[in-house]
């Protein structure tokens, strides 16, 4: 059975924060930067942390560095420019503890931290309806960062339901991607990424929670 969180709704605006007018989905191109960025304010919109046009209108307005969402913006955009080469998903947790911590509680997951338990920890999340942005290695060792908003298990192991920055979202759906992770398998690469077609290894899990 599929397990989508709860927080997300198909309106005729497309995929919004259920009862608001906020899309979620941010495509590269909407701000200027990495994808670990893209997919953390995804998280953001998702958990009603930061509205979307705080995001995708950040030249339009004076931002003001003595608030949170000031420290924030200056902190991924003016001070670092989005890190356009990339960014770990443990640098993205330390960085948003330092900007935005009266606003956000985070926790990092890595595959080397704890082998077995760190695909549960992805799930028992999506269980308790909170999006995780999941950072990925392909061949070679470029990388990629997603959202996962569900899951599904199956015969293989587990299906992650993906909003992917790299790409658009059809409209009237969900996801964009989706990850077959291979619980039997032994190799490092043991997910399969629907679009591109290739095996990966998800080794970064970032939660990001709002507090009240």
């Amino acid at each position: 059975m599929v397990h989508i969180i709860d927080r997300l709704q198909l309106t005729d605006c497309g995929l919004v924060v259920k009862n608001t007018k906020q899309e979620v989905h941010l495509q590269q191109g909407a701000m200027d930067g990495a994808c670990a960025v893209y997919s953390m304010m995804m998280c953001l919109i998702i958990i009603q942390s930061i509205h979307r046009k705080d995001v995708v209108s950040l030249a339009d307005e004076k931002i003001k560095g003595n608030t949170s969402k000031g420290r924030l913006i200056r902190t991924f955009l003016h001070n670092n420019g989005f890190v356009r080469g990339g960014y770990y998903l443990s640098e993205i947790r330390d960085e948003l503890l330092h900007s935005y911590r009266k606003k956000i509680f985070a926790e990092y997951y890595s595959v080397n931290d704890n082998d077995s338990d760190f695909l549960e920890s992805i799930i028992n999340e999506l269980d308790n309806n909170v999006p995780v942005e999941l950072a990925f290695q392909r061949k070679g060792n470029s990388g990629h960062a997603v959202v996962s908003i569900g899951y599904e298990r199956n015969s293989k192991g587990v299906l992650l339901y993906v909003l992917d920055p790299g790409y658009t979202i059809p409209f009237g759906q969900y996801w964009n991607n989706v990850i077959q992770v291979d619980t039997k398998s032994t190799n490092k690469y043991n997910a399969l990424d629907f679009v591109e077609k290739e095996k990966i290894q998800i080794d970064e899990a970032l939660v990001i929670k709002k507090k009240k």
